[in-house]
């Protein structure tokens, strides 16, 4: 008696195995089509939301030039736009001036945090940066975040 229903619940334990492989492969499939799905919707999203982004932020900028910000008259955390050239990349950090060929004017860095596309920019090169002026470094050097940066 024992022998059988040991054979009995043995029996059932692997009819049980059975069904749950066979629903298992089949969820697996599905849960494989719809997160390719998801993905395909997400990359499009992307790319619409950083369309989105970089037109939101570009129209709510406002252009500076350095002296508005050396004299102060730009608050921190500001959503500015400036045009300059680079003449100095350092460490993912540009040094823009509006004339470069005044020695004595003064720099404002720039942070590359860019979004989108990351391409390298030679110094010589006329830019507007898109992005927020963050105050001044250690050495009272005015200083922004690049988060679009456009080339001429």
């Amino acid at each position: 008696m024992k022998k059988a229903f040991i054979l009995l619940v043995a029996g059932l334990m692997l009819a049980a195995c059975n069904n749950d492989d066979k629903s298992e492969n089949a969820s697996d499939t599905d849960k494989k089509s719809a997160a390719t799905e998801s993905q395909e919707q997400a990359g499009s999203e992307t790319a619409d939301d950083q369309v989105g982004l970089e037109e939101g932020l570009k129209a709510d900028s406002t252009e500076v030039e350095y002296e508005d910000i050396a004299k102060g008259d730009v608050p921190a955390n500001t959503k500015v736009t400036f045009k300059g050239t680079v003449f100095a990349v350092e460490d993912g950090r540009f040094g823009l001036k509006k004339d470069v060929t005044d020695s004595t004017e003064d720099v404002l860095w720039v942070d590359d945090i860019r979004l989108g596309e990351r391409t390298e920019i030679p110094n010589g090169t006329t830019v507007t940066v898109y992005g927020s002026y963050t105050d001044t470094d250690e050495q009272d050097v005015p200083k922004m975040r690049a988060v679009f940066i456009d080339q001429k």
